[in-house]
């Protein structure tokens, strides 16, 4: 009778460490395969074999800058960039312009006063288009251009913002400054 009891003991301890060594088990599975870390490296985006590289120019920044009509603002250099898939797999891609933070004393110049253009990859398709900036809705979800970019492709970009003398307000000495941001998801 005692050996019976001693073999249920036994079996119980067993069961009880089989148990807690597959909740260690299923917990560092689980610490393996999910991480999360703050990236060093600006403008590089890197999943697995998945890696959006973007190559910037001269900054976009309207300070000290007086208003044009559309044509003028449609002849400016602009702000150029080159998005570039160096993965292996495709992506697809959002390209947004988000607002920065101007600091005191500057003001902020609304969005309603600019206008804008992108050319991408040289094409005339959009360098004769010119349009308000708030035209592309509210900051932080103003998409310039979105697609598939497959491994190895690149596009180019020149994006130009100008204020317009279209509106009539006094915006004199005020300040806008703006970002690309670029999110990307591999393609299954």
């Amino acid at each position: 009778m005692k050996e019976k009891a001693q073999d249920r003991k036994n079996k119980i301890a067993t069961l009880v460490i089989l148990l807690v060594l597959l909740i260690v088990i299923i917990a560092l599975s689980y610490a393996a395969f999910r991480f999360v870390g703050e990236g060093q490296k600006p403008n590089v985006i890197t999943l697995g074999k998945l890696e959006l590289t973007l190559n910037e120019g001269n900054t976009i920044n309207l300070d000290e800058v007086y208003p044009l009509s559309d044509s003028d603002g449609l002849a400016l250099d602009g702000y150029s960039f080159t998005l570039e898939n160096t993965g292996t797999a495709d992506v697809d891609y959002v390209i947004y312009l988000d607002n920065v933070a101007i600091s005191s004393p500057d003001v902020k110049l609304d969005d309603k006063y600019l206008k804008y253009s992108i050319d991408k990859n040289d094409s005339t398709g959009y360098a004769d288009y010119a349009d308000y900036l708030n035209n592309l809705g509210t900051d932080g979800n103003r998409i310039l251009d979105q697609g598939t970019l497959s491994a190895g492709e690149e596009n180019s970009y020149v994006l130009r913002v100008w204020p317009t003398i279209e509106i009539d307000g006094d915006f004199g000495g005020q300040v806008w400054k703006g970002k690309l941001r670029i999110t990307g998801e591999q393609v299954r």
